[in-house]
């Protein structure tokens, strides 16, 4: 019965995807491109801490040193167990099975309790979504990196907080902000939604596995050095980032100044940091706006969450893999995709394209630097966002409709899809 279920209509685009991940690993092995050099970083750190041994700046890794904090290293000492070459095979196939698994209960909230889903619907809103992300979520695998491991920590935390489990919502927040800082997005949201028990727990949380490479790194002086290497590395990451006006910064910030007359007037150290707070704050009140739009919707902090992940790539000046991160978004609109306004259908597509279309192999080298260059993912991230928020606002009209008018517009609607 189990297998029966499996294969049931309605997972087409589970078994999908699974084929297509174990292809692409065989593939891996058999063209001898099977490297995954930022599961090695990983792998390699979670060893010598076993040993007690510093981990940061170490000539011999060349341009891969371990920058992260020396708690995300502890997380990967179970790889440990296995040698390096199995390791790569059980982080690949832990990558596949997160992204079926996150997929699945996404669209198990964009339902909610619609009981008229088809296997159909669900296939092709999956299926399209997986495609939409795919160049950046196959590049998750090739270099076994953690962004999608984040977006599951954060899809974790969001059904969590759906069963109101804060204290358990407070620890997933804390767990993933060691692996990479972009959970300190959701801090200001659990102010706004007054959930102080999640941030308690968030706060206790930090300090505790903060303190855990201690049982390694026993002496004061071994753990003090332990973090002051980690904040050396975090000081020439930010100092190396690239400059506000460079092609290819994806970041909102470098996006909005490059192609407007702002980039004029950013000469000066002085007006690019009051140009990036009050675009900040701007930022900060559209969040407000879509966040206070939604108050009384039963499934508000679904696309709460949402649009915040979505944002991270905006924000951050990071892999363009973060970019993966706007596949809530997608499912959300994908699924409701029938009943959109026209314009948040074109955004909804536009925004699908530009994320995921710019793929070597397809657009060759040259374009594809091209597109890079000009940073299509960005305009992609941000037509995905004026999307929801125009879905947003449909749904926050309906629940202040009287069921009367509800029905009118039901049928006014049908009678359109009918012509």
């Amino acid at each position: 019965m189990p297998a029966k279920k499996l294969l049931a209509a309605q997972n087409a685009w589970a078994i999908a995807i699974v084929l297509a991940g174990i292809i692409l690993l065989i593939g891996e092995i058999i063209n001898e491109r099977f490297w995954m050099h930022d599961l090695e970083v990983y792998y390699r750190t979670a060893a010598r801490m076993l040993q007690g041994e510093e981990i940061y700046r170490i000539e011999a890794d060349g341009h891969y040193v371990y920058k992260y904090s020396p708690t995300a290293g502890l997380y990967f000492i179970p790889l440990t167990l296995l040698p390096f070459s199995a390791a790569k095979i059980f982080f690949w196939l832990l990558l596949l099975f997160l992204t079926v698994a996150v997929l699945q209960v996404l669209f198990q909230m964009a339902a909610h309790d619609d009981t008229t889903t088809r296997a159909k619907q669900k296939n092709t809103v999956l299926l399209l979504a997986f495609l939409a992300v795919g160049a950046h979520v196959h590049r998750e695998w090739h270099l076994g990196q953690v962004n999608f491991v984040l977006l599951a920590l954060y899809i974790l935390l969001l059904v969590c907080w759906r069963r109101e489990q804060h204290v358990a919502v407070g620890a997933i927040l804390a767990a993933s902000l060691f692996i990479k800082p972009f959970g300190l997005i959701f801090l200001p949201y659990l102010v706004l939604r007054k959930n102080f028990s999640a941030l308690l727990a968030t706060a206790i949380t930090v300090v505790l596995l903060g303190l855990l490479p201690f049982v390694l790194y026993p002496s004061a002086e071994a753990f003090a050095g332990l973090y002051n290497g980690w904040f050396q590395e975090l000081l020439i990451e930010l100092g190396a980032k690239q400059d506000l006006l460079q092609s290819g910064n994806h970041t909102i910030f470098s996006v909005l100044a490059r192609y407007t007359p702002l980039q004029f007037i950013l000469t000066s150290e002085a007006t690019i940091k009051v140009y990036q707070l009050s675009l900040l704050a701007l930022i900060a009140l559209y969040i407000l706006y879509f966040v206070r739009a939604g108050a009384g919707l039963r499934q508000r902090t679904v696309y709460d969450v949402a649009v915040l992940v979505a944002f991270i790539p905006l924000f951050a000046v990071t892999s363009l893999n973060a970019f993966l991160f706007t596949l809530p978004c997608m499912v959300l609109l994908l699924y409701h995709f029938a009943g959109l306004p026209k314009v948040a259908k074109v955004l909804t597509v536009a925004g699908c394209v530009l994320v995921g279309i710019n793929i070597r192999d397809l657009m060759g080298g040259e374009l594809y630097r091209f597109l890079e260059s000009i940073s299509i993912y960005t305009f992609g991230t941000m037509a995905l966002l004026a999307a929801l928020t125009m879905l947003r606002l449909k749904q926050a009209r309906q629940q202040n409709q009287t069921p009367h008018e509800l029905q009118r517009n039901k049928i006014l609607q049908e009678q359109v899809s009918e012509v």
